[in-house]
């Protein structure tokens, strides 16, 4: 599901943009989440506990706080959304660079200028998908890089992800939340255990060193195929 969700504080405007990103979605048979703010306070509100958006279609000059300081306030939470500003004047450019704008859009928008910024987004978070384990808990949803994640062990009927600056501990079967892994510089040490190579600072024929000191068991029989993968992971 591709979410997007539009701030604008003109009610006509914002029905309007919401029929262009719903046109694009039949066009392109991409399934969407759009969800519609009247005002930046709205936004903050409403949005704290939902899933994390694709894309942010923000209008500049709203009434209290403005779409330019929203931004900045959410970039500082540490939200990565794609974000396009609508505008009416070219005077934000600067600011845009500081919170990663990828464009503006001037008013009244045209539909294939917002085709056309949905497309290459669309298209770079497919592919940047793929870079991310998606750990789903009820109704939350967290996207965590896989370069980030150290490694992973089941724990009874619990699996416990040990990352870079994190943990985290759910319920699933190992096999469950482990698929693909192995595809991401990963190897198993053990029935159970996943490590990151990327992670690795030196190996034994009983132990795994990591790169923050930890040690790891290494299974018997493992060591010549673990001696390959982690050379093969740096060539």
């Amino acid at each position: 599901m591709f979410r997007i969700a539009i701030c604008e504080d003109e009610k006509v405007i914002l029905d309007f943009e919401s029929s262009l990103v719903n046109a694009w979605s039949d066009m392109r048979s991409c399934r969407i989440e759009l969800d519609t703010y009247v005002s930046a306070e709205q936004f903050l509100f409403e949005s704290e506990d939902k899933s994390p958006y694709d894309i942010l279609i923000f209008d500049i000059q709203m009434k209290g706080l403005n779409g330019m300081e929203l931004a900045k306030k959410l970039r500082a939470r540490g939200c990565d959304s794609a974000l396009i500003f609508v505008t009416g004047v070219k005077d934000y450019a600067i600011e845009g660079y500081e919170v990663g704008a990828v464009r503006y859009i001037l008013k009244p928008v045209k539909a294939d200028v917002l085709n056309g910024l949905l497309d290459s987004i669309y298209a770079e978070r497919q592919t940047k998908a793929e870079d991310f384990f998606v750990l789903g808990q009820g109704s939350d949803l967290e996207r965590i890089p896989f370069e980030k994640i150290i490694y992973i062990e089941a724990r009874g009927h619990y699996v416990y992800m040990k990352g870079a600056d994190f943990e985290r501990e759910w319920k699933s079967s190992f096999s469950q939340a482990s698929s693909g892994f192995e595809e991401k510089n990963f190897f198993c040490l053990r029935r159970g255990l996943l490590v990151n190579l990327k992670h690795v600072s030196k190996i034994t024929r009983t132990d795994c060193i990591l790169d923050d000191g930890e040690s790891l068991p290494v299974a018997r029989g493992v060591y010549k195929a673990l001696n390959e993968a982690f050379i093969k992971c740096y060539i």
